[in-house]
């Protein structure tokens, strides 16, 4: 089943492949970026095993690294909200210093780049 991000996350993935490098390269300015899949288990044994590996509900969308800075940011279409585990999880990312943003358009994200500095090739 199809969650309301999926359709968004599809054009996050496509605008910052083109802003910055495809998902997993660096850029020439220096910047990296990755999606992160963490739905349901699909059982008790594989949610187990996700446990067991260290794997925590509430981990943002996507990782951007830039000059040893990490970035993260929760995709939300519409009126999404956080799950508790993502509100408990986006504490731990912002007292360990890091910066963590809940994005809802492409707009959003482009915002989130420029207040961090983050280099990209701009609006495509």
């Amino acid at each position: 089943m199809r969650r309301p991000e999926d359709a968004f996350h599809l054009t996050v993935a496509s605008m910052l492949t083109l802003i910055i490098a495809p998902p997993g390269e660096i850029s020439e300015l220096g910047v990296y970026w990755f999606s992160i899949e963490h739905r349901n288990a699909k059982s008790a044994f594989e949610g187990a095993m996700r446990k067991a590996r260290g794997v925590v509900a509430g981990i943002p969308d996507i990782q951007i690294g830039h000059e040893g800075r990490t970035f993260w940011i929760e995709l939300k279409a519409g009126n999404g909200s956080l799950s508790s585990a993502q509100r408990d999880l986006h504490g731990v990312i912002q007292a360990a210093r890091q910066k963590v943003a809940i994005c809802r358009t492409l707009d959003g994200i482009i915002s989130f780049l420029d207040q961090n500095a983050i280099p990209h090739r701009g609006i495509c």
